[in-house]
């Protein structure tokens, strides 16, 4: 059998919580009621005692015994009208001839039964069914006893009995109502769980089937309007990811083509003859090799990164060792007659950092910003503690990058300016391993470009790795 939908769940929960609190419920109204109609019988039965204590004390005084109070217990009212001595004391008003009432003398000797089965025989025991009551005179003299029928021992058991039949008949009416509506309320509630949950299950199966695409409208409540929001920016996400996937491939594709096929084309022409073995062919074959070589540990640095298995060594790094080493890129920038800044905070005298990597990160963005600054511009770096990073800078003066292309500006292979060649603009991944190698070290790094202002690239290290004196 298989188990039960959610749908079918959720009813059957609210039809069980429902069936059982309407039955709780019933039990212990029945209970109560019980309980307070036995408690009414009871005070019933203490009322007609103390009045027939009262019948019999005046009796007794009349007669001097009880003698022939059968006649009046048979026929109260006549045998008050016909004694005026006693209708003052019976103030006009006599209970308990509604229910069996058997009163025996001092020997217990029945003198009056109001059904007249036992009158005028001895009582050996108590009467089944029947409470007990004291009759007593004024001097506090017993004279002798009442018995009162209970609910159970006389008529009145039927009229109990079809009491508490009703009213366990109208609750057994009222489980079933409550049930059916819960079968109501538990459909609607579970269709309308179910019905936006169902949708995203569709979703969710067009998703494993490849349909990246698909989308779900969020509806429902707000968990279930949540989850549906979720899902719209996963599938979103799993469908960019997918588009850079074969967009990446396709670049490593057209990145490998061109240098492989200036590789392919110079052997065959060795091997055919048509150029000789020269110094200079050779050298231009090793840069073609270097090239490919470069872009491949490219590759790898980026894919390392972003599936966090790049190796992060860090240790405690002078601030005047990461500018000495920035030296070759000065001598480079002074050829080329552009000024080189550097400024630092004087209270950042080391950070705990990974060497290589942090000056991958330097050399990537200050190369980046010399391939777009005129001669005569001027490149700065500058190192500052701002509130818990230490914040590094690489500015320029060029051309500055236009608005539509700082969002994608850390892709691989993106490059703003398509007319640079790959000799002149990079292969297109400097700025990608940028971001991976500063993402690696827990810190952050964007681009904002002014226009007519030039280019700042920021990047951040947590202060956790930052040692300031």
């Amino acid at each position: 059998m298989s188990k039960l939908g959610l749908a079918g769940r959720i009813t059957a929960i609210l039809i069980l919580i429902a069936v059982i609190s309407t039955s709780l419920s019933g039990i212990m109204t029945l209970f109560i009621t019980k309980k307070q109609f036995a408690g009414y019988v009871d005070q019933y039965s203490q009322a007609t005692a103390r009045q027939w204590s009262e019948i019999a004390n005046l009796y007794y005084t009349t007669h001097g015994n009880l003698e022939g109070i059968q006649e009046l217990l048979v026929d109260t009212s006549q045998a008050v009208t016909g004694k005026a001595s006693l209708r003052k004391g019976l103030n006009s008003r006599v209970m308990g001839n509604m229910r069996r009432l058997v009163i025996a003398d001092t020997n217990e000797q029945v003198v009056a039964d109001s059904s007249g089965v036992l009158l005028g025989k001895n009582l050996d025991e108590r009467i089944p069914g029947m409470s007990k009551f004291p009759l007593m005179s004024d001097e506090n003299r017993r004279i002798g006893t009442l018995y009162i029928a209970g609910p159970l021992g006389a008529g009145i058991s039927s009229l109990e009995n079809t009491f508490i039949s009703n009213i366990t008949t109208q609750i057994i009416i009222c489980i079933i109502l409550v049930a059916f509506l819960a079968l109501f309320l538990g459909l609607l509630l579970a269709r309308q769980i179910t019905s936006p949950l169902g949708e995203i299950s569709a979703a969710i199966h067009q998703l494993a089937k490849g349909k990246l695409g698909v989308k779900v409208n969020p509806h429902g409540d707000r968990e279930l309007v949540s989850l549906a929001q979720d899902f719209n920016l996963m599938a979103a996400r799993l469908l960019d990811q997918e588009q850079n996937r074969r967009r990446f491939m396709s670049d490593i594709a057209h990145e490998l083509r061109t240098p492989l096929s200036i590789l392919r084309g110079r052997l065959e022409a060795l091997q055919n003859g048509k150029w000789e073995n020269s110094e200079q062919q050779a050298s231009s074959l090793v840069d073609e090799v270097i090239r490919l070589t470069r872009l491949v540990k490219d590759l790898e640095s980026i894919g390392l990164a972003e599936s966090g298995a790049l190796q992060i060594n860090k240790a405690p790094i002078d601030i005047n060792d990461i500018v000495d080493h920035l030296t070759p890129l000065r001598l480079a920038m002074e050829e080329d007659q552009i000024r080189f800044e550097v400024e630092i905070d004087d209270r950042v005298k080391q950070v705990d950092a990974d060497s290589n990597r942090l000056m991958q990160i330097l050399i990537n963005l200050i190369n980046n910003a010399m391939r777009h600054t005129e001669s005569g511009g001027e490149i700065s770096l500058d190192i500052a503690e701002v509130k818990n990073d230490v914040l590094f800078s690489v500015h320029d003066n060029g051309s500055g990058i236009p608005q539509e292309h700082l969002l994608n500006i850390f892709d691989r292979f993106y490059r703003a300016d398509e007319s640079r060649s790959r000799e002149s603009g990079g292969n297109g991944l400097g700025l990608a391993i940028a971001r991976s190698l500063v993402e690696a070290h827990g810190g952050r790094i964007w681009v904002e470009s002014p226009p007519g202002q030039g280019t700042t690239f920021y990047f951040t290290i947590p202060v956790t790795d930052i040692r300031l004196i």
